[in-house]
């Protein structure tokens, strides 16, 4: 009589095996993750500089700051929910904010103006070994020396 079917250690290996590739896998996928996430946060500073631009070719100024906030929306922008407008010209239908920001984790970007020519906008990234966060905290350097709260590993940094 012949048996058919796998050892108890056969099964054993390949179970093995296919939990060490499922590992290998899924850490691969949250860096794939962490990356998306932190290329939307460089296209939401891109656009909020856009827009800050726009402001300035109109009053002659960027807008003043507050707490990291955008001055300009009948008082302080809420990042996420108000639009960034003065009187009738709307520059931003709504502030964006941080792809991670939750109710009870709220993240936001943050915008310090340094003066009426100069300002910093950041982003805290999640992939520290991204090269963009010391090349932009380079290119950024007198704006972002004005910023109180800094975090030289993860700061992704635009300026004026």
């Amino acid at each position: 009589m012949i048996k058919r079917g796998f050892t108890l250690i056969e099964l054993l290996i390949v179970i093995t095996i296919i939990g060490i590739l499922s590992a290998l896998v899924l850490t691969n996928v949250q860096g794939v993750r962490e990356r998306a996430r932190d290329a939307r946060r460089k296209s939401d500073l891109t656009s909020i500089k856009s827009s800050l631009r726009l402001y300035y070719n109109d009053a002659k100024s960027f807008p003043d700051s507050d707490n990291g906030n955008i001055v300009g929306c009948s008082g302080s922008c809420v990042w996420g929910s108000s639009r960034f407008a003065s009187g009738d010209t709307v520059y931003m239908n709504t502030l964006p904010t941080d792809p991670l920001n939750t109710d009870t984790n709220p993240l936001s970007y943050e915008y310090h103006q340094v003066n009426d020519d100069s300002y910093a906008i950041i982003a805290t990234l999640e992939n520290e070994s991204d090269p963009d966060i010391a090349d932009s905290q380079a290119r950024c350097s007198t704006p972002y020396a004005a910023v109180t709260t800094k975090d030289l590993e993860h700061d992704y940094v635009l300026c004026e």
